[in-house]
């Protein structure tokens, strides 16, 4: 059941940075709050039910800070498609299993097996060889230091938010576990969009008053990436450690760079798909052990 949740989530999160890109007058904290508020009321029936009812205050305090970890990763991932190409923005977010393990490690004491080591270095020059194949073209700009910094530190937040959400779905519900971090990640997402990002941009950030196309972009970035994908994902770290589920979206560039090609005519080139096979041989050799 893991495997097809898992093949299901990268598909519909591949699609994430594409998305952004065509609500380019959408703010990234707006997108985010969009993204994150519609799946929370989706699925807030389910806190209605038993498994609503059986949560405690330490996984609702928790989950508010994996909603944090969550909303922080999303406005600065989204900025970043802002400054840089949807390719490089993508693979370097996606380095957040090196962070998850690290945090599994420190914090849980699961010390990871040497070959999920091997698998993730393999990945990484994947990635590298996808970076470099990009040569800093691309509708996003070129190599921006900015934008490859905030697409790193959104990383890192997804690792947090991963390594969370799973200890809190030892003992909350898929249903109720992925409305209330979703939700919880709309609530943060609120005074950053009103108030924090206009006091340090001098730039407002509305909630509503785009055109139907960008409405259109969020409605699908809630409906797939975040309720097919994100909540996808909290379903397989129960069942697995969140590094193994972190290193399975480095597939996610491969997609995306796909989608771009189709959508917005970043074309990958040889260098690019080179690098794709190399990151799918790296969790490949990452996950062998924990599939046999």
């Amino acid at each position: 059941m893991v495997v097809p949740v898992l093949v299901v989530a990268i598909a519909a999160i591949s699609a994430a940075a594409v998305l952004v890109r065509l609500a380019p007058s959408v703010p990234a904290p707006s997108a985010a709050f969009w993204r994150c508020g519609l799946v929370a009321l989706l699925l807030s029936p389910s806190l209605l039910g038993r498994g609503g009812r059986s949560v405690g205050s330490r996984q609702a305090a928790w989950t508010a800070f994996a909603g944090l970890a969550l909303a922080l990763h999303f406005w600065t991932w989204f900025e970043s498609l802002r400054h840089t190409s949807v390719l490089r923005s993508t693979v370097l977010v996606c380095l957040s299993p090196v962070w998850t393990a690290l945090l599994e490690w420190a914090l849980l004491r699961e010390r990871p097996a040497p070959r999920y080591w091997a698998g993730v270095a393999l990945a990484v020059c994947g990635v590298g060889v996808m970076a470099a194949g990009q040569g800093g073209q691309g509708a996003g700009g070129g190599a921006s230091l900015r934008g490859d910094g905030l697409a790193v530190l959104g990383g890192v937040l997804a690792a947090i938010y991963m390594v969370t959400g799973r200890a809190v779905r030892q003992h909350v519900g898929i249903g109720p576990y992925g409305a209330m971090v979703s939700g919880a990640a709309a609530l943060w997402l609120l005074p950053v969009a009103l108030w924090l990002l206009p006091a340090i941009t001098g730039a407002a950030a509305p909630l509503w008053g785009w055109p139907g196309r960008e409405w259109l972009a969020l409605v699908l970035m809630a409906a797939g990436p975040q309720l097919l994908g994100h909540v996808g994902l909290n379903f397989a770290v129960r069942y697995l450690p969140a590094a193994v589920v972190a290193l399975v979206v480095l597939l996610e560039p491969a997609g995306a760079a796909a989608l771009a090609g189709l959508v917005l005519r970043e074309w990958p080139g040889p260098l690019e798909w080179a690098g794709a096979a190399v990151i799918v041989g790296g969790v490949a050799v990452a996950t062998a052990r924990r599939r046999g």
